[in-house]
């Protein structure tokens, strides 16, 4: 799907707010004692990763934005931004342990989160590397 000379492109780091005020959400949450809705468990946790918008046919729009996450499951996961995404579409670049994997997710809702967006989706593909390379200096 991708060209093997990848643009790459220059990464919006986290801000240190919002990666504490995820740490504070995590540590304050509260375990939930009712009847679960969903299929698939949630695991509540605020690791970064990266997104990077994406058209109708799965290619990259604008520079890669990274991101904290809020809950991940099988299906489906959660994170916090500074700003809502203008797109329904994204890549993530998702790294636990050793272990990385590339993911295109609808996402189904964005919302406020206090000074923040709140923002989750399904996973709808799994892509065999992250649309562009990324610039990290």
């Amino acid at each position: 799907m991708f060209t093997e000379t990848k643009l790459r492109r220059p990464l919006q780091k986290l801000s240190q707010e919002l990666s504490d005020f995820a740490k504070r959400q995590f540590l304050n949450s509260t375990v939930y004692k009712g009847g679960e809705r969903r299929q698939d468990k949630r695991h509540t946790m605020a690791i970064p990763v990266i997104v990077i918008r994406l058209d109708e046919d799965n290619q990259p729009v604008g520079d890669p934005i990274e991101v904290i996450t809020r809950d991940v499951s099988p299906t489906s996961i959660g994170f916090f931004h500074t700003d809502a995404l203008d797109t329904n579409r994204i890549a993530v670049k998702l790294k636990l342990a050793d272990t990385e994997v590339n993911l295109v997710v609808l996402l189904e809702w964005q919302a406020d989160a206090g000074p923040f967006y709140g923002m989750g989706g399904v996973y709808v593909e799994k892509l065999d590397e992250f649309p562009v390379g990324i610039e990290t200096a």
